[in-house]
């Protein structure tokens, strides 16, 4: 199928309405999420309180070296055993409501009950990671790369050296960079898909799951990086609002990438069946 920008109102409007039909336990699910997630990074902070300001200013000791890394090490090892789960178990609920599943906030926990399904979130993430990290060191270096490049053209034009040359190529890099950094922001978002491949094939291994991605999303590049940012204004009413719409700004944005998801596989959402109804 072809995806247009009628088609992305339809997935989202489609979300909307799956959101409506269980409001309070989307909510619920989300705070679930949420909050494990929220402790896990105050962990960081905690550590490493005070420090970093005392680094920032020069007071170097290492005592403090050690605090940060120590407190890094366990933020990591946290993501890893707790919050990869949740992700997972999180993904499982959005999954179900958009499909018109069965669907409990209960599953948020749902990995933590199973000990396949544990092993299989931290695979994933660790699996998303690998792949994610060849986008993130080209984006990276390309990005040290033109800095460098543009100051070095700065200093031509304060020297009045080629002054209408080198504005044209400072803005040719920074579109470059800007252009290269969304690109790799797109290939490591459609790896999210994976998660979604796991769920209906449990069986299959992690690898050849996010390596399926790559052919799901091909030619819709584009698209996904407008999908994204069609959301930006839901983003932004969230943080007017402290935060606390960014709960359903989550549940908004992931069952609608669900939908997407499932239309470029060539699904359609799945009734509830009346035994299963509430």
């Amino acid at each position: 199928m072809m995806y247009d920008a009628e088609a992305r109102r339809r997935y989202k409007a489609q979300a909307r309405a799956d959101i409506r039909q269980k409001f309070w336990p989307t909510m619920g699910a989300v705070i679930l999420y949420m909050l494990p997630v929220l402790l896990i990074a105050e962990i960081y902070e905690i550590s490493t309180k005070g420090v970093m300001d005392d680094l920032t200013a020069g007071s170097f000791t290492v005592e403090m070296l050690s605090r940060v890394y120590g407190g890094l090490a366990v933020y990591l090892i946290a993501c890893i055993l707790i919050a990869s789960p949740l992700q997972f178990g999180i993904m499982h609920y959005f999954v179900a409501r958009a499909r018109g599943q069965e669907s409990s906030p209960a599953m948020v926990f749902s990995c933590f009950a199973s000990g396949k399904k544990y092993l299989t979130s931290i695979k994933i993430m660790l699996c998303i990671l690998i792949r994610s990290l060849g986008w993130m060191i080209l984006a990276g270096v390309a990005a040290g790369v033109g800095t460098v490049a543009m100051i070095a053209l700065g200093v031509l034009i304060s020297q009045g050296v080629m002054v209408a040359l080198s504005a044209i190529l400072i803005v040719v890099i920074a579109a470059a960079i800007l252009a290269l950094g969304l690109l790799a922001a797109v290939k490591v978002r459609r790896y999210d898909g994976a998660y979604i491949c796991m769920i209906d094939t449990p069986d299959a291994s992690v690898w050849a799951a996010t390596r399926s991605c790559a052919p799901i999303f091909k030619h819709h590049n584009w698209e996904l990086l407008v999908f994204d940012w069609s959301f930006i204004l839901w983003y932004l009413l969230g943080l007017v609002t402290l935060g606390i719409g960014l709960i359903y700004v989550s549940a908004y944005v992931n069952i609608a990438f669900v939908h997407y998801f499932d239309a470029l596989c060539g699904k359609d959402a799945q009734p509830e069946m009346p035994e299963m109804l509430n």
